[in-house]
């Protein structure tokens, strides 16, 4: 009893360390909106309360997002509505893009960001206290739940995207979901596990679409317990069902507007195969650097685990193993990287390098020599703080930088206190927001989409280049040598009026006339 006491304690410990850490910085660029994606989500939920009409119309993406975020629109209408803030739903103001460029949004009701956003982080606590339930089920061990949810919730990129409203956290919750769900399937093979299970799935793939890859985990489970006898089993038949079920009732419009979907579809898979920029090519070796650059010994762990289990040939472990094996074959064939992608894979590699930990702990606690016990509990110990120290290091910078003002907000002061009233001025993606109410602003993708010319030729006074931009060709200068050659152009050509590299983050304002 005081032992699931103990647990209880930790475990309420680190729900507490992981809900600060997603909590903390939330705000950070409110009342303008930096990330590219949010906007998207937050545009298509209040589209939907305003009008009624449930069909996202847009099906890039799979629609549970949008829909947890315009059901939550409903109480904080009704609340406003009682105290008098809104007296329609058309006093639900929309959000103001810069049309064009990406991550320059300003929200006229910057409370509705900060509702989506807490949302996304309590689905990302929640996969925290599901990878220790899991760990602890599947192993039979507490310690390598605690251990695996501990780093999870300190783990950086899964606190950096808990803050956004965005659906990437979502998939990892619900395909951390149906893993638990399908751990009790292969322990237990019980009706209600294959039901959750195939419903998780069902709401894992209505996340992100990738997220339906889990099924083939449910399928592994049921065999691995069953055998080739697993064909006669109802209960399996019924969970596939419940996949495609979850799926439809969380994106309904799939089937209602099918032409739609098939088309988004389509396009959503060839922006992954074909390539984007700054995020494509040397798919393996990005991962593993990745991997290694945020998790450090982590990974080689988790690695680790992976050859343990198959090499003892321990089902459990063969079970957990096989969906990041799976995953990580699946997303490293794309062109595509990114660490959202990768994201979905950590719960799993966290819990095998857990349990590689736990492993190596008891076997220390094994010798029979007391002196010998103690010194090598003592350095599996100190082995495994030491695991833990990049991961708190990353995470802590990444929440420093939080509490910095950021370029973005510095050159918007600026060029609103400096630059003379009607100007034009060209802004590209990632840069400051322009009030237009006292210049005249235009959006670009890409500052260099027009040769530099053109932006004489169109009456152009200023440029404003931002560094989430230009930034991701100067990194890779070889593979983006065209592009490096189109910003050095204008660099070149243009006189440089003011730099901005307040938060480690750079804006350039250069003066064309």
């Amino acid at each position: 009893m005081n032992r699931n006491k103990n647990h209880i304690v930790l475990v309420s410990l680190i729900i507490l360390i992981a809900l600060f850490v997603r909590l903390w910085g939330i705000t950070y660029d409110l009342p303008f909106i930096y990330h590219p994606d949010e906007p998207f989500f937050i545009s298509i939920a209040l589209t939907m309360l305003k009008t009624g009409d449930l069909n996202p119309h847009n099906f890039l993406n799979p629609a549970l997002v949008i829909y947890i975020n315009s059901l939550a629109y409903i109480p904080y209408y009704l609340l406003g509505k009682i105290f008098g803030v809104f007296h329609a739903r058309s006093d639900l103001l929309p959000l103001i893009p810069l049309p064009s460029a990406m991550g320059v949004t300003l929200s006229p009701m910057p409370t509705i960001i900060l509702l989506g956003r807490i949302i996304t982080v309590f689905f990302g606590v929640g996969t925290v206290g599901l990878t220790f339930l899991t760990g602890k089920q599947l192993t039979g061990k507490s310690a390598v739940g605690l251990l695996a949810s501990l780093m999870v919730a300190i783990s950086t990129v899964n606190v950096v995207h808990s803050r956004f409203v965005t659906p990437d956290t979502l998939v990892v919750f619900f395909v951390a979901a149906a893993f638990l769900a399908i751990v009790m399937v292969y322990q237990q093979g019980r009706l209600r596990y294959y039901l959750i299970a195939g419903l998780c799935i069902g709401f894992a793939a209505s996340s992100k679409y990738y997220g339906g890859i889990m099924v083939l985990s449910l399928l592994f489970a049921h065999f691995l317990r069953y055998g080739k006898s697993g064909l006669k089993e109802r209960n399996i038949y019924l969970a596939l069902f419940l996949c495609g079920l979850g799926f439809l009732v969380t994106t309904p419009y799939a089937l209602f507007d099918l032409s739609t979907f098939l088309t988004d579809l389509q396009k959503a898979g060839q922006t992954y195969a074909t390539g984007h920029a700054g995020m494509e090519g040397n798919t393996l070796s990005w991962y593993l650097t990745f991997m290694w650059q945020t998790s450090g010994l982590i990974s080689i762990l988790a690695i680790l685990e992976i050859l343990r289990g198959f090499y003892c040939r321990s089902k459990e472990i063969i079970l957990l193993s096989f969906f990041p094996v799976v995953y990580f074959v699946f997303i490293s064939r794309f062109i595509v990287r990114n660490d959202r992608t990768f994201l979905t894979l950590t719960p799993f590699l966290l819990l095998l390098a857990a349990s590689f930990l736990v492993s190596l702990i008891n076997k220390a606690g094994q010798f029979q020599s007391l002196a010998l016990r103690r010194l090598s509990l003592l350095a599996t110990a100190s082995f495994s703080i030491a695991v833990l120290i990049l991961p708190v290091l990353k995470t802590t910078e990444n929440l420093i930088q939080l509490s910095i003002v950021d370029s973005r907000e510095s050159a918007r002061v600026w060029i609103n206190d400096n630059l003379p009233p009607g100007a034009k001025i060209a802004i590209e993606s990632y840069s400051p927001f322009a009030d237009s109410s006292l210049f005249t602003v235009q959006g670009f993708a890409r500052i260099i989409d027009h040769q530099p010319d053109w932006y004489v030729e169109n009456g152009f006074d200023y440029l404003v280049f931002g560094q989430g931009m230009y930034g991701r060709f100067y990194l890779e200068p070889e593979r983006y040598s065209t592009e490096v050659s189109q910003y050095s152009s204008f660099f070149n050509q243009y006189t440089l009026l003011k730099r901005f590299i307040d938060g480690n983050y750079e804006v350039l304002i250069y003066k064309i006339k």
